[in-house]
């Protein structure tokens, strides 16, 4: 639990940018503001110098990230949540200084957006802003924001201690957690760096009942192979019923409801990477988040596709496979300048591998002519079957299993 100290303020009355460390020999502890509920609000005030408080508070906001995750740290250690608004449209910059060089300190920022902006925190939703560095004693361990920092956030590990500033608007508010996730052996100087009103004091917050949310959602976020928010995604939840929605906030998508025991498929596509689709199930009813990554398309990358099907023994193409097709087609069509070769595979178990082989290769030719038929250039495209001989299960206990095997494959040849 977080230890409890008391509340200090004062009256703020810098009318420009400053850059300026407390002279006060004096250190201000901090009262109950462990908690995103609780956090400790400015308008257009700085901190002085303070002590950090011990522990997380009576919530545990962040909880059950990997070290690598670049947005927050892997959970909440010994935190203090600050809430800043700002009255004047500026260039944020923010110096988080340690009296004890070896001390440390990560921060991660959000913007506020609603009323219950806590519940989102908890939920998974993105920061603005992060910095989850490695402490740097040679430099007295000092973090924060500046302008041209050259990165947006920073995981654990080795790195630069400072972000980019935040372009601000007025009246725009902040949500800033800091952590110390080893504690700390002495106080800190907060500088808030921006433009300021005269005369602002800095009031203590009331204490506000958050109400929960009663229907739970599912806030979803796609990023590549190294963790960076990817934009312009096509993305589509099939299995929705109807009253329900999919929509999106900024970088994020978010599904209204989360239905229990109910089967999603999420299919993701975007240019110059890899399609994408994710099964999604729960048996609770609460909010909950998904990060899915994409891979970039290479030469040698394979699409799969399970749901394009034919008549038994023959190379006829069912009427339910068409949704499919029409996503390698769209695939096609989102990557112009890229070669593929239909790849086709059968479930034949036994010795009938000329068969087997004439079969999937006169399946991948359906496909190809679909295709061509339907604008696609023909030097783009190849076909080949690879009958029984890439079983993805050598031995299939189940129908499940059994579809697997019997599968289409899109392999990159040129880019």
């Amino acid at each position: 639990m977080c230890k409890l100290f008391k509340f200090f303020g004062f009256i703020a009355i810098i009318v420009a940018p400053v850059f300026a460390y407390s002279q006060n020999s004096e250190v201000k502890n901090l009262e109950e503001h462990c908690d995103c509920i609780n956090a400790w609000i400015l308008e257009d005030g700085m901190l002085d110098e303070f002590s950090m408080p011990q522990g997380y508070g009576n919530q545990l906001e962040i909880a059950n990230n990997e070290i690598s995750n670049p947005y927050f740290p892997t959970k909440e250690h010994n935190s203090l949540w600050i809430r800043i608004k700002f009255s004047v449209a500026t260039d944020f910059e923010l110096l988080l200084k340690p009296s004890v060089g070896t001390d440390d300190l990560d921060f991660t920022i959000w913007k506020v957006k609603g009323a219950h902006f806590c519940d989102s925190i908890s939920n998974g939703i993105l920061p603005v802003r992060s910095n989850l560095a490695k402490r740097n004693p040679k430099d007295g361990s000092l973090t924060g924001l500046k302008k041209n920092a050259g990165r947006d956030f920073a995981m654990a590990g080795p790195g630069s201690s400072f972000s980019n500033s935040i372009k601000v608007n007025e009246n725009d508010e902040f949500i800033i957690l800091i952590d110390a996730p080893y504690g700390a052996k002495g106080s800190f100087v907060a500088d808030f760096i921006y433009a300021r009103a005269i005369d602002t004091l800095m009031t203590k917050p009331e204490l506000k009942t958050e109400i929960k949310p009663i229907i739970p959602t599912l806030i979803m976020t796609v990023v590549d192979d190294k963790g960076e928010i990817l934009k312009e995604v096509d993305l589509n939840v099939r299995n929705v019923p109807k009253g329900d929605s999919v929509f999106r906030s900024e970088d994020l998508f978010v599904l209204s409801r989360i239905r229990r025991y109910r089967n999603y498929t999420i299919q993701i596509e975007k240019r110059n990477y890899l399609n994408l689709t994710q099964k999604y199930s729960t048996d609770q009813l609460e909010n909950d988040t998904l990060v899915l990554q994409m891979e970039r398309l290479k030469i040698g990358s394979k699409l799969q596709f399970q749901n394009i099907l034919f008549v038994p023994d023959k190379a006829v193409i069912v009427e339910s496979s068409y949704l499919d097709l029409r996503r390698i087609k769209n695939f096609l069509i989102a990557n112009p300048t890229i070669n593929v070769e239909i790849m086709g595979h059968v479930n034949g178990l036994g010795n009938k591998k000329k068969v087997y082989k004439n079969l999937s290769k006169e399946r991948a030719r359906s496909i190809y002519n679909y295709l061509i038929e339907e604008g696609i250039g023909e030097g783009r495209l190849t076909y080949a079957g690879y009958g029984a001989d890439q079983l993805i299960y050598s031995d299939p206990q189940n129908d499940n299993e059994a579809r697997i095997n019997r599968r289409v494959e899109v392999k990159v040849t040129k880019i």
